[in-house]
Order: structure tokens, then C-alpha cells, then sequence
């Protein structure tokens, strides 16, 4: 998983803006408070940092606090817990071997 969409918000002291790719990993937890773009769509990824370079200091601000809260709240503990669950899960619906 690449760290570096959630080193930045974290070390961020002036409330800038994510922009994120769809594409990345990390987009489905912080993809809600970014500006998500295609990496192929040239024309959305300059509209998304306009965006961005306008965007008013009150939303940026909300941006930049949720960022920080929601990779606080679902640091790697937390993976690594849904990773148990599911593999927990998974043994449930397992059919028990009968030798």
C-alpha cells in the first residue's frame, strides 16, 4: 500500500489539498476528503488541481482535518484487524474435512 497519500495529509501544517488517483490503494479509505481523478484524464487532473489552488480556506481546512482523523482511525492495527476478520470469516464458510 502506498504511505505516501497518508504521510502527507499527516505532515501537512497548511491544510493542503489531496489529490488522489482513482487507481491507488488508498483511495477507497481517503478518496471522500480528496480530489479523486482518472491518472489517464489530463484534462480532470488539471480541473482537479485548479480546483484544489482555489478551493476555499474553510474546505480546505475540513479536507485536511477529516484526512488526518480518518488515518488515525484506521491505521494499521486496524487493517490488520479486518484482515483477521475476513480470514476468520472465511474459515466459517469453510466446510469442516472429515477424515
Amino acid at each position: 500500500m502506498p504511505l505516501v497519500a497518508k504521510e502527507g495529509p499527516l505532515v501537512n501544517q497548511r491544510n493542503g489539498v489531496l489529490v488522489l488517483s482513482e487507481g491507488v490503494g488508498a483511495c477507497e479509505q481517503l478518496g471522500q476528503c480528496a480530489l479523486v481523478v482518472a491518472p489517464t484524464d489530463l484534462e480532470g487532473t488539471a480541473q482537479a488541481i485548479y480546483t484544489a489552488l482555489t478551493m476555499s480556506d474553510e474546505e480546505r481546512g475540513q479536507r485536511a482535518n477529516q484526512l488526518k482523523q480518518i488515518i488515525a482511525e484506521e491505521d494499521i492495527t486496524h487493517w490488520l484487524y479486518c484482515q483477521l476478520e475476513d480470514l476468520s470469516s472465511l474459515c466459517r464458510q469453510m466446510p469442516v474435512a472429515t477424515a
